[in-house]
This record gives structure tokens, sequence and C-alpha cells, in this order.
């Protein structure tokens, strides 16, 4: 269990007005100490304290300073260094005292002072023999040249007087350091600060760190292997990402409101980024989701991950530099048929915007959740990141299209103050019915047209109708090496979905745009670039309708 070090009680003298900037200077020279020791002193200068009490609205902050220290002798001193005035006190509110010396019967003074001439006696002693030599008991130190007596014929007679040899006293090494002047901390700003810290603080083993937490790592309760197991193995049982909250009610009996609740899951937060082969973490600053090894994916199986990357990569050129993330309030998104069938959301410019950052360096994904107020149900979606090769994409939302939605719906996102939880809303309108396209996976996969009846807003540009897109019926989607290359799908699409005339085909760009789109996610800033940037002379711009393009068959880039 992890006690925190209360701040010390301390009784301030002087007048009340006194006893207020005593308590707040103490509290600023606290702040500056706090990961000092206890006994150590904290020095802050005297005219970095006056500015700060002059900043906020203290009238002659000098002369009331003197008058807080010279009412509060065992809190404060006033030492000088180098001409500069510094306040000094510790972390338990006290004055730091200077101990003398204790000199009275220490070891220094026994192994220098020789010891008294012992008395006389007649009681014999041995002869020392010539060859006898003196050892130094002091390493390093050369030998003193001994005169040894010569022998004495009789044994009987006493020695006259000891011969008492005294070894030299070891040299001292003298250390000389300069005194650093502490730097004020008053006009430094905030952010700057924080990074200072954060980056100080990171690279110090001692500081046990995670996002925006950090704890002394000796204080950070440790879990056994048998801990980490029962975890693991509750991960494997739900199958699907949990909370570090839930983790620690559930697996590790902490209860919600208990003093040690927010310990444990910092703890089980900071010990499982560590578990880096068996855990995962997938969450974000305020919803700290944990994944292991073996859940079921959480969306569509209709496509690999990897395949869906792929389509989005085109996004990793429209959007060079990453976002501000958590900028924007909401976004208004229309669905195409690709999102659709695949349950997708793009994570493009305005979707980076309002959704949150990595929390960590190295997070692939985000487990959110997208409450729909409508429909009173909440929805668990994965952030899936862009990487080098693979553009970003939100992937989860199958049941909430199926069971509200169609191809060509409009849909709002909101965030809220939790950076992991988001509202998703569409128009709700009277019911109606029509022809709308569908991918028909019974046996062969065909494109069809059956009667829909839907009740959400819509952007008639974009809903897949019959009347506009009969072309589409009966058609296999496109093989996989076709699909791969946007001029190729949209060469297809033309041909599907365009009028012929003369052996070509034309289609308004509107209609393209929710036709390519069919088969593979395609922007509409990528798919004029493809129309407007061809040199094969496949694309062109049809000069007798407004925003409508051509296609020559045989001529696809």
């Amino acid at each position: 269990m992890v006690e925190q070090r209360v701040k010390p009680a301390v009784q301030f003298g002087g007048s009340k007005r006194q006893q207020e900037v005593a308590e707040k200077v103490l509290g600023l020279m606290l702040a500056r100490g706090m990961f000092m020791s206890s006994n150590a002193s904290i020095k802050v200068p005297v005219a970095a304290l006056a500015d700060h009490l002059g900043n906020q609205g203290e009238n002659e902050p000098a002369t009331l300073l003197d008058e807080v220290v010279a009412a509060n002798p065992s809190i404060f001193v006033v030492e000088d260094i180098d001409g500069e005035a510094f306040l000094v006190t510790t972390r338990d509110g006290r004055a730091p005292r200077t101990a003398s010396p204790v000199t009275r019967h220490t070891f220094a003074s026994r192994f220098h002072t020789p010891l008294p001439t012992p008395e006389r006696t007649s009681v014999p002693r041995p002869r020392p023999r010539p060859e006898a030599a003196v050892v130094d008991v002091l390493a390093g130190m050369e030998t003193p040249e001994v005169a040894v007596p010569a022998p004495i014929p009789d044994a009987d007679v006493a020695i006259e007087e000891d011969v008492i040899v005294e070894a030299p006293a070891a040299m001292a090494r003298t250390f000389t350091t300069q005194v650093g002047k502490p730097a004020g901390i008053t006009d430094v700003d905030d952010v700057k600060l924080a990074v200072v810290l954060r980056e100080r603080l990171g690279s110090d083993p001692r500081v046990a760190n995670f996002g925006e937490q950090w704890l002394m790592e000796d204080r950070v309760p440790r879990f056994s292997r048998g801990d980490l197991r029962r975890l693991r193995d509750y991960l494997q049982e739900k199958e699907q990402p949990i909370t570090d909250g839930d983790l620690a009610q559930d697996v590790l009996g902490v209860r919600p409101g208990t003093p040690d609740f927010e310990l444990v899951r910092f703890a089980l937060n900071y010990r499982l980024s560590n578990e880096h082969r068996e855990f995962e973490f997938v969450g974000t600053g305020n919803q700290r989701f944990w994944s292991t090894s073996g859940l079921p994916q959480i969306g569509t199986t209709r496509r690999k991950l990897t395949e869906i990357g792929s389509d989005y990569r085109y996004l990793l050129d429209e959007v060079p530099t990453p976002a501000a993330h958590r900028s924007r309030e909401s976004i208004d998104h229309t669905l195409t048929f690709y999102e659709y069938i695949h349950g997708l959301l793009p994570y493009d410019a305005e979707m980076q915007a309002l959704l949150p950052a990595p929390m960590t360096s190295n997070q692939k994904s985000a487990v959110l959740t997208f409450e729909c107020p409508q429909s009173f149900t909440t929805y668990l979606v994965e952030l899936r990141y862009p990487t080098p090769n693979r553009g970003g994409f939100i992937l989860g939302l199958d049941d909430f299209y199926t069971e509200n939605l169609v191809p060509g719906a409009i849909i709002s996102i909101q965030r809220t103050e939790n950076d992991g939880h988001y509202q998703v809303e569409y128009l709700a309108e009277s019911p109606r019915a029509d022809q709308l396209l569908e991918l028909d996976e019974r046996r062969a996969p065909r494109y069809v047209f059956r009667p829909t009846t839907f009740a959400c807003g819509v952007e008639e540009a974009r809903l897949l109708t019959e009347s506009k897109l009969g072309g589409m019926a009966g058609e296999k989607p496109l093989d996989e090496k076709v699909r791969r290359r946007p001029e190729a799908v949209l060469a297809a699409t033309f041909e599907r979905i365009g009028q012929e005339r003369d052996g070509n085909y034309s289609a308004a760009f509107e209609t393209l745009h929710a036709g390519v789109n069919i088969e593979r996610p395609m922007s509409a800033m990528l798919l004029r670039s493809i129309l407007e940037q061809d040199d094969t002379g496949a694309f062109s711009r049809d000069p007798e309708a407004p925003d409508t393009y051509t296609y020559v068959p045989g001529t696809t880039p």
C-alpha cells in the first residue's frame, strides 16, 4: 500500500496577512522541492519570490517578505550565495540547521592520537627478530624506515623503553564544486515547463509514468504471474477489450470508491504497458481499454484489415501532416456503399480533427464507444491508426448501419468530454421505399436491386437507386487485381453506369463518385485528380454538360 506525503502542519507567526503570505511562500517552495529529500535545503531567490508576490497584487512585496521571514524564524532563513539572497527552508517546513561536528571520542582522534607511554615493567618481552618488517596499515603508502635494535644477550634484562612507530596520516582529497544558481520558474511558460518536466521525469527509471500520471516506481504495486494470467484469461473470456477500471474491479477485486482503487488502476496500466507480448493498450486518455492476443476482430470479416488499410492508402497523400486532434466539435458524413457493407468510416482530415491522437508512441489502434441516442444503443468500434503504407479507418459500425441507415445516408458524429466516447446520430424522416442496390452473397456474389424502406435523411445524388445505377444489376464484384487500381475501377464504373454515345460513356461527377465507391473507397479529391490529370485521353470533360466526364474504352491508363 502506498502512502502519499501530506503537507506538513506548520504554525505561522505574525499578523494575519503575514501568515497568509507565509503559507503562500511555503507552498511555492514545497512545490519547487517536491522531489528533494526531506532534510535537503530548498533554496529560492528572494527576488524571484518578491516578483511573484508583486504579480499576485501584493504591495511592497520585498518589505512584506522581510516581515514574513522575521516573524517566522523557525520556518525560513535567508542565506547569501554569491552576493544574492536566497530564502531557505525544508520539506518539513523548518529552517535548516547546521549540526556542529562531534569531536569527542571519534575514530579520527583515536587513530591519530598516540597512546600514552606504558609504565615500566619487569616482565620479560620477546626479542624482536632482525629480519622482521614493519607493515603499513594504510594501503598505497610507503613503509617508513625503522631502526631495529641489536640482539640483547641477556633475555632477563628488561627493555628500557618501547619504540612506538606512528603511521603517517592519509592525505585528504579535496573536491571543489561551483554553487549553481537556481533559476526562477515564475517567468517560465506553463507549457514549456510541463514539457521539460515530462522529458526529465520520463528518462528517470525511478519514476513510473502512464499518460499524464506519475508516481515513484518503488511505490507502484507489483503483480504476480498469476495475476497477469487471470487478467489475460478474463479478457479472452469476455472476447473483447476491457477497461482498466473493470479489470481492477472484476479481476483484482478492488472496488471503486475505495482509497486503493486509483492506485491499483495506475499500477495495472503501468505494469501491463511493460508486458508487450501478452497485453496491448488500445484505449485513450479517458477510456483505457486493454486487449490481448486471440480476441475476435471488431467489425467486418468480409475483408482483411490489411486489405482495408491498402484501400485507404490514398488518405496518406491527402493528409500529409497530422491534423490538430480533438479540435472539432462535430462532423457530418455521407455514407458510401463500400462503407455501408463493411461498417467503416475513413480516418480522413475531418475525422482526425474530431478523434483523439494515439496515447502511446507505438499504439496501433484505439477502441472507442459510439452512442446512438435515437436507438438507445452503444457500439464498440476500433480506430486503426495510419501506418507508413496503409491508411487509417474506423470499423465496427455494421449493426448500426444495417439497423438504421442505407448507402447515401447522412450521419453526424459529435465528441464528448470523454475523448473515447462519441455520439452518432442520423436525420430521422418519414419512411419511404425505393429500389436500392445490395450485394447478394447467397451464391456467387452479385449486385441486385431490392425494394427497401428507410426512414433516414439521405443525399439524393449518393442514393444508389435502380433508376440511376440500373447497369449495376447482375454485375459481379470486380476482381482484386482490377480494384487495386483506381483508374481501372473508374473505367469499369463508366461502362456499368455511364450513358453510351458512339461507343463512349458519359456520366456526371456525383454519379461517378457514388459508383466508384461501390467497389473501393475513393474521395472526391482523388476522383477529380484522376479525371483531370489523365494524359492518355481515356478520361476527359464533357463540354456539353456541366460537371460531366466521358470515357473512351480501350485507353484505360
